[in-house]
């Protein structure tokens, strides 16, 4: 299993090769700007090391926890105050999930485990393979990926094995944590390698329907790379994902028709507010589309070749960060670049977490950091 975690981290060097060509692709110099905003760092806390893990923090009610490679911490999230942290023998490999104050989490050896909201593990189930993303629940089954594509629904009460889903595999697949999103009445939408997404039902693991985010094409395997990338955003009655080497669409959530679709190579999960989708591409663009007709209404390039994250919204600004430990933040309305601020220099992977009041990052050095933003500054 680790010889196959171990090939996907390989590939996925290979495709930033193959992707740039024989043209060197330097990061740009983020630009001067006109300081509308300022983010201000609440606190900071180091989690531990991932080992090379991508890991996201969660907030639930008035906590936020963030993994290491072998233990979970919660802290207040107004003072940064800990409030308890849970070891495991096994290597943390899926991330964190949450819902109802209860976190999902998932191992490099399968194990899957359940803590309630005072950190006590209720259960942990072993699905017989390394979880990728973060497990996730939908009613009363919790969900869980392997880095295989499988889908294993467990029983949310007890752990016990209900069923599985296996998805059509690919013989080369993107180094990422995947996400999963919630349907109607609790199904679970899943994108996967070469472009496809499913609707199941949660409770027994049936497709409801399945569609192509994006068709690979392309004269090799590299080039026909169309992963599903980053966690299905559930619009009411619409659903948007996103591919690498492929494109943004959008569809009906009961149906699955298509509404639109863009075409775009997508990093990270999308952004979104009520009037738009916010997307970041492989080549360090940031466009936000129409969230009606997928009409490109504006593209920031401030960010070219600077491995940015998916782009977050908070309040009346996106936020960023890229692979010097920078997040950037620039307007919903017309993309001008208005605010930034530093980490610990170490690269940010995942989509930053927007909370009522914070703004939650954690890096690649296993760093956690919360923000407040201030216009009066």
């Amino acid at each position: 299993m680790r010889l196959f975690v171990f090939c996907a981290f390989v590939l996925s060097t290979l495709i930033t090769v193959a992707c740039s060509g024989t043209q060197r692709r330097e990061a740009v110099d983020l630009p001067e700007f006109e300081q509308q905003i300022s983010l201000n760092k609440i606190w900071d806390k180091s989690l531990g090391d991932p080992y090379a893990a991508i890991f996201s923090p969660i907030a639930s009610a008035e906590r936020v926890c963030g993994a290491s490679a072998y233990s979970v911490l919660c802290f207040d999230i107004e003072t940064g105050r800990k409030i308890y942290e849970v070891a495991f023998d096994e290597k943390i490999s899926g991330g964190l999930g949450v819902a109802d104050g209860e976190i999902f989490l998932g191992g490099e050896d399968g194990m899957v485990s359940l803590m309630d909201s005072n950190g006590v593990v209720r259960w942990q189930s072993n699905i017989g393979n390394s979880v990728m993303g973060a497990p996730m629940a939908a009613g009363q089954t919790v969900i869980a990926r392997d880095v295989q594509g499988r889908l294993v629904g467990l029983d949310r009460d007890t752990g016990e094995f209900n069923w599985d889903f296996q998805a059509p595999s690919q013989s080369l697949i993107l180094r990422s944590n995947p996400g999963l999103g919630v349907g109607l009445s609790d199904s679970i939408i899943a994108g996967f390698h070469g472009g496809i997404a499913m609707n199941l039902d949660s409770s027994a693991g049936e497709v409801l329907w399945s569609v192509n985010v994006s068709i690979p094409s392309g004269d090799n395997e590299l080039e026909r790379i169309s992963d599903v990338v980053g966690t299905p955003l559930v619009l009411k009655d619409v659903v948007c994902m996103a591919t690498f080497q492929g494109r943004v669409s959008c569809f009906d959530i009961e149906t699955g028709q298509p509404n639109w679709s863009v075409r775009v190579s997508a990093v990270g999960s999308l952004g979104y507010d009520d009037e738009r989708v916010f997307v970041s591409d492989e080549a360090g663009y940031v466009m936000a589309l129409d969230r009606n007709t997928g009409a490109v209404l504006w593209r920031n390039e401030s960010f070219r070749y600077r491995k940015i994250t998916g782009p977050t919204v908070m309040g009346s600004w996106l936020m960023v960060g890229d692979l010097e430990g920078i997040i950037s933040a620039i307007s919903v309305v017309d993309g001008s670049y208005v605010g930034r601020t530093k980490t610990d220099g170490s690269p940010i992977l995942t989509n930053p977490i927007a909370t009522d009041n914070e703004l939650l990052v954690q890096t690649s050095e296993g760093n956690l950091y919360t923000f407040g933003i201030d216009q009066n500054f």
